[in-house]
């Protein structure tokens, strides 16, 4: 062999660790994705905690006060931080473009009369869904414009 086809040689073992190298990186990664995406999902029924407690207490009325309200904005900002470590990890509330409904992205919980808006339209979303990525994390609720 003369020194060309050793470099030859060379170059090809070099590109077939660069590919292996890739390979390996990429796994890597698609793993780290899995671990974030159940993590971000964890974090969701942390964030559904709060928004259970949210609701119990304007439900309850225990928000009349100046104290009680005071506490309650003091615990809510644990759930705005939680939005934002989701944010950080590119965690996106789901939205429906220009309000039409997605089966992929909700689930109705309801109908509602809206002579503003066409039938099957979003009028409001209960409960906010989020993706990461092109992943689900989970399906909003929503209520769905119904006519007469």
């Amino acid at each position: 062999m003369n020194k060309f086809d050793d470099l030859r040689d060379e170059v090809k073992k070099l590109h077939e660790e660069n590919i292996r190298l890739n390979n390996w990186i990429a796994t890597q990664e698609d793993s780290r994705d899995l671990q974030v995406y159940d993590m971000c999902k964890d974090f969701l029924q942390v964030l559904e905690a709060f928004e259970w407690a949210e609701a119990t207490i304007h439900e309850r009325g225990l928000d009349q006060s100046k104290i009680s309200t005071s506490a309650i904005a003091r615990i809510m900002t644990a759930k705005t931080k939680l939005l934002e470590v989701l944010e950080s990890y590119d965690v996106k509330k789901l939205t429906f473009d220009k309000g039409v409904f997605d089966a992929a992205k909700g689930k109705i919980v309801g109908n509602v009369a809206d002579e503003e808006k066409e039938d099957g339209l979003v009028a409001s979303i209960v409960k906010d869904g989020f993706i990461r990525k092109d992943k689900l994390l989970r399906k909003a609720e929503v209520l769905v414009v119904k006519n007469n």
